[in-house]
């Protein structure tokens, strides 16, 4: 399922780089099963407005079929969490043991 998963991956990544709201967007992965990506929005309503929409709305209908694992986290702050916190964040969130 990797191509299908990288597919969607690219076409969502390129759609929040165009979308209204965008302040960052960024992706990196760990080996070949995992992937991250960290979005930084003007705010709630513009980051809904990308999620809800496009590529990113299939990328989230196919998603289970494609992926093990899929965890999110809405970070509220004035500014945005490096790599490392972003992990740390989503990490304690699930329960599960930072690898790096």
């Amino acid at each position: 399922m990797l191509p299908l998963f990288v597919f969607h991956t690219i076409r969502s990544i390129i759609q929040a780089k165009k979308a209204k709201g965008i302040l960052h967007s960024s992706y990196i992965s760990e080996g070949w099963i995992t992937y991250w990506t960290l979005t930084v929005w003007e705010s709630e309503q513009h980051m809904k407005e990308y999620r809800n929409k496009g590529s990113h709305r299939s990328a989230m209908k196919n998603s289970r079929r494609i992926a093990d694992e899929l965890e999110k986290v809405n970070y509220v702050g004035l500014d945005f969490p490096s790599w490392e916190t972003a992990k740390k964040i989503v990490n304690e969130r699930y329960g599960r043991q930072d690898v790096n």
